[in-house]
């Protein structure tokens, strides 16, 4: 282990102007995607999260608010059906929908800010957890809070994409995953929910936060990534059980 140790901190020592260097705003963000181990080796004795956190939101807001005719529609006529379905009567589905029209926008634009911020200092704890208890290192909150947002910087491309896709085929129903290769109709099968899993975005981002925590950790990147990606498909597996004809 002392051996291991020791060619972590000649590699280090090895790159010791990437290491010691300061990084601009804009070069961390680009290196992000670029070159996200020196960008978090950049960040390993600076770290931050806010103004990432702050982009995030942001692009979560703009491209809700850019789409939101589609996502209402969507919206209401799966809302619509799923009520039908159980057997209500029509008065009372226009009530109802007339209800959620009225504060509908505002939950949703609202609704999709927030709820990235909780996730964001939830995962982060999560990632904390993992590396100091099943990995045996020692870091900080903090450290794991700048590991997430950095690498949630992935999701600005994806928010992107899905909002280009929704506003031009007018429906919600839009995939950046291997559930793009099946037919909708075949959204309620279990292979359609697991092709659902294997997300483009997803794993980028996965494997961004597999080497930043292998930077604040001092350990190869291939540890964090092996215990990241079976916490997400453990996540990802709930979540298809209480899901909707799950």
């Amino acid at each position: 282990m002392d051996e291991v140790n020791n060619l972590q901190e000649d590699d280090r020592e090895e790159m010791g102007e990437e290491s010691g260097q300061k990084m601009s705003l804009v070069a961390r963000i680009a290196g992000i995607f670029l070159d996200p181990r020196k960008t978090f080796l950049s960040l390993e004795s600076r770290p931050d999260y806010i103004v990432p956190l702050i982009l995030i939101v942001l692009v979560v807001f703009v491209c809700t608010w850019a789409a939101w005719p589609v996502i209402e529609t969507s919206s209401m006529e799966m809302m619509q059906e799923k009520l039908t379905d159980r057997g209500m009567e029509q008065d009372q589905i226009d009530q109802f929908l007339e209800n959620q029209q009225k504060f509908g926008k505002i939950s949703g634009l609202a609704g999709g800010p927030i709820s990235t911020v909780l996730i964001m200092f939830i995962v982060s704890g999560i990632l904390l957890f993992a590396g100091n208890m099943v990995l045996g290192g020692d870091s900080t909150y903090k450290k794991m809070l700048c590991v997430f947002s950095y690498a949630s910087l992935v999701g600005i491309i994806a928010h992107i994409i899905r909002t280009v896709l929704i506003i031009s085929k007018g429906t919600i129903e839009v995939y950046t995953s291997l559930a793009a290769l099946f037919p909708l109709d075949m959204k309620e099968t279990m292979i359609f929910k697991i092709a659902g899993i294997f997300d483009v975005f997803t794993i980028w981002k996965i494997i961004v936060i597999a080497i930043g925590m292998g930077v604040m950790y001092r350990m190869d990147y291939k540890k964090p990534l092996i215990v990241v990606g079976l916490l997400y498909v453990i996540f990802a597996a709930v979540a298809m059980n209480f899901a909707p004809g799950g």
